[in-house]
């Protein structure tokens, strides 16, 4: 019996591989003679979606000769708002038509290869974006969304010096995501829109210059405060077309532990600040140089070492006095004297 059935298992297990073989050496011939037979059409559509291909990395260059062109007029080759406006709007615009062409020609391409029609693709891919967005692409959502609003809102443009958390450079482009920000160091910062919760843009109104000059406790207060508005002001006279208005000394702003501050603020031209506040400190050291006046700098005394006569050391209070020395005669005759009283008794 466990013969039979052995023998009937292996007869099944055999005509199992023939069939699972055969099926697979079917499929295999079905589908080669099919591409044989449709060799034509495979190459045509091979070709359509080289042209599909082709025609958007052609687009996208005409779109980005485009906008070079506009940037490189010579009405927005300066610093007016007008022309920070229109760079931002054509690097934005890059960013667009880049997202743009390039979804489309992913629908196309779909239906050359016979996967629907493209506005069935559409359909499709709206429903499976929903999806995705549901399941975890809310950040890119939130990015585009806030670089959206950023923009429209003109919070900041290309070419503008801004500052976004601990992050200061000036703004290189900005996208539907991401906006590109570049250091003093030269360095390229890419900050997600979404991730943007404040900015501080240098680059709205004047600006003010603040100085504080640290005088010495020593001066006279007065002449140095006549000294300073003296060279604020032949400063402002000499660089007028970086000065809104005329340098304030405010007067003593402080008593530091070792100066006495004197605080100076003046409204200035946009990202004219730092600039300012340079040549007004070089303005007031040159003043200071001319008419004498120090400034306050850390100073070290050394006092030598002198141990006072009526100084008590620790040695002083911790040593026992020695005692005065008995000599042995003594010891003698006092040890004879009791000796002998005791036997008198």
């Amino acid at each position: 019996m466990t013969k039979f059935l052995l023998e009937i298992g292996s007869k099944n297990i055999a005509q199992e591989v023939d069939s699972v073989s055969g099926q697979f050496k079917q499929n295999l011939y079905h589908m080669i003679e099919t591409i044989v037979q449709n060799r034509g059409n495979i190459l045509w559509n091979i070709c359509l979606v080289l042209m599909i291909v082709l025609g958007a990395k052609l687009l996208l260059k005409m779109v980005s000769a485009i906008t070079a062109k506009v940037m490189k007029n010579q009405k927005y080759q300066n610093d007016t708002p007008v022309a920070k406006r229109m760079k931002t709007l054509m690097t934005l615009l890059r960013s667009v038509a880049r997202y743009a062409v390039y979804f489309l020609a992913f629908l196309f391409i779909l239906s050359v290869l016979g996967m629907g029609k493209p506005l069935n693709n559409l359909l499709v891919t709206a429903g499976i974006g929903s999806l995705a967005i549901g399941f975890g692409a809310q950040n890119l959502v939130r990015d585009v969304v806030s670089g959206m609003f950023m923009i429209f809102e003109n919070q900041f443009s290309v070419g503008d010096y801004i500052k976004i958390d601990d992050v200061e450079g000036t703004v290189e482009a900005t996208a539907m995501r991401v906006t590109y920000i570049r250091s003093m160091k030269g360095d390229q910062i890419i900050i997600p829109n979404g991730t943007i919760t404040r900015v501080v843009n240098y680059n709205k109104g004047n600006a003010v210059a603040a100085v504080i000059i640290s005088t010495a406790y020593e001066a006279d207060t007065r002449r140095v405060i006549e000294l300073i508005e003296r060279a604020v002001n032949q400063y402002a006279k000499e660089h007028e077309q970086l000065i809104e208005e005329l340098p304030f000394v405010q007067g003593i702003t402080k008593f530091s532990e070792s100066s006495v501050d004197i605080g100076i603020i003046c409204k200035v031209k946009p990202m004219k600040q730092w600039e300012v506040e340079r040549g007004i400190r070089l303005a007031v050291k040159e003043m200071f140089d001319q008419n004498g006046v120090a400034f306050p700098y850390p100073h070290i005394v050394t006092v030598p070492y002198q141990k006072p006569t009526d100084f008590v050391c620790k040695e002083d209070i911790f040593v026992q006095p020695k005692e005065d020395s008995v000599n042995l005669a003594d010891w003698q005759n006092m040890d004879a004297q009791t000796s002998s009283e005791e036997s008198s008794q």
